[in-house]
């Protein structure tokens, strides 16, 4: 008798690496219910893999807290394990039930959880939540707040951003310069360089970095760092001097490439020179040629892909031509154009073993359609495929019309991310393509914002 309960209690008892191999998402939702907390637990965490729209209305009863739960820690993992798959399945009705999380739950990693994924989501009414949760006592909570508004994009988030850029716990101060560097308004200019005195070496990167995404009206502050007695801050600021590609830095970094300071050690002019290679200019050619003769063999190899790179560019800009038109824009050393048979012209860009695939597509006489009727098609062919659409955005670029997506594409094992970018002038469409893993977006983010922010469609 014993012996038949047994069996009958592992006949009910769900395999759930099972149900997520399979892709079964209705299994998935029915043990998220289960009387085992621990099914519960495991179930919740499949669905941060495998979770499409038909869970969100379980995931957000799995996240509801009540004080109760505090005796069980594995109701904790539950709540923390829908909150982040709800971030990555991205539905609206997540945003409220988010916040409530935000304000409510006890635990401070689903909390943080909760922040992540509002800003893994973008809906603005997150905005003022996500603020408040800047005083939260926990610093992992006040981190992906952080994070999370830079994400959004809200401009109502600076003061409290600035504000949170003087926070006493350095990962928050680091995420505070990410978020002011994402919202590229120039009042976080001076305190973004007063960040560059932190005490925390990557609050002072990522300072940096926000400087150069915050572009031109930043090179002055980054030339004064370029002057710092700090070899690690004078490297970083010759990076994003390069990146930002302004010719007021040219003569300065010249200046430093042909100094024999002490500060100038090879890693600040391995860094000098790869600035120079990214700008482009004709002036530093023979700087670079004498740095062929350089005592270290990282400055030398540093100065031949620099020539080659200035050589290959031409003005600043890489040109590949068409039949009857052409476009021109810049992107690191890093990525390299493989020509193919077609028009099409596939770029791959390799660091560190992350990879992402970029292709330039073209079509002619379109002039009867736009770029977001044309990112319908595209839409349409990713629901085909059971992909699904992130966000969708429309702007203008330089006299073009552009439209851009950012999907999903769902595999066995893993996931796709995709962003395309339509741009149009007159009857001359393009369209960008790039495809990667999710977190390779992240990696790239400031090559991909470069390559679309500098394209170009010139008509002949």
């Amino acid at each position: 008798m014993c012996n038949t309960v047994d069996s009958l209690e592992e006949e009910f008892k769900p395999d759930i690496d099972d149900l997520e191999e399979k892709k079964d998402i209705k299994g998935l939702i029915q043990a998220l219910e289960n009387e085992d907390y621990l099914i519960r637990k495991d179930a919740a965490r499949s669905l941060i893999n495998v979770g499409d729209e038909s869970a969100v209305d379980s995931l957000i009863h799995a996240l509801k807290y009540e004080s109760w739960e505090d005796d069980y820690t594995v109701l904790i993992a539950v709540r923390e394990s829908a909150a982040d798959a709800l971030g990555r399945i991205g539905d609206k009705r997540a945003v409220k039930p988010l916040i409530q999380t935000l304000y409510e739950d006890s635990d401070e990693e689903v909390r943080w959880k909760a922040a992540a994924s509002l800003g893994k989501i973008g809906d603005h009414s997150a905005v003022e939540p996500l603020i408040e949760s800047l005083n939260d006592p926990s610093w992992g909570v006040r981190r992906n707040a952080s994070n999370a508004l830079g994400n959004i994009g809200d401009k109502g988030a600076f003061d409290p951003l600035i504000k949170a850029l003087n926070d006493k716990d350095w990962h928050v101060r680091k995420y505070a310069a990410v978020a002011l560097g994402k919202l590229c308004d120039e009042r976080a200019i001076n305190p973004l360089v007063n960040a560059l005195n932190d005490e925390d070496s990557d609050v002072r990167w990522k300072s940096l970095i926000a400087l150069g995404k915050i572009g031109e009206p930043s090179v002055k502050p980054l030339l004064n760092a370029f002057k710092s007695n700090d070899w690690h801050m004078r490297g970083r600021a010759a990076e994003v001097l390069g990146k930002i590609g302004d010719e007021r830095a040219i003569k300065p970094l010249i200046r430093a490439l042909n100094s024999r300071d002490k500060t100038q050690n090879k890693y600040v002019r391995g860094r000098i020179i790869e600035a120079l290679g990214r700008i482009g200019d004709e002036r530093a050619v023979d700087p670079l040629i004498k740095a062929l003769n350089d005592q270290y063999i990282y400055v030398r190899l540093k100065a031949t892909e620099a020539l080659d790179l200035i050589k290959s560019k031409g003005k600043g800009s890489w040109t590949v031509h068409f039949d009857n038109g052409e476009f021109t824009f810049d992107y690191p050393n890093s990525w390299e154009i493989i020509e193919t048979t077609d028009e099409k012209k596939v770029i791959t860009g390799g660091i560190d073993n992350n990879s992402m695939l970029f292709s330039i597509n073209r079509l002619d006489d379109v002039e009867d359609i736009d770029p977001e009727e044309f990112a319908g098609i595209l839409k349409n062919v990713f629901l085909m495929q059971k992909s699904k659409i992130i966000s969708e955005v429309g702007f203008k670029a330089r006299k073009m019309d552009a439209y851009m997506i950012i999907g999903e594409n769902p595999h066995d094992v893993s996931v796709t991310k995709i962003m395309i970018v339509v741009f149009k002038r007159k009857d001359l469409l393009f369209y960008l393509w790039f495809a990667s893993a999710p977190d390779n977006f992240e990696f790239f983010d400031e090559d991909i914002d470069m390559i679309v922010k500098s394209f170009q469609i010139k008509k002949f």
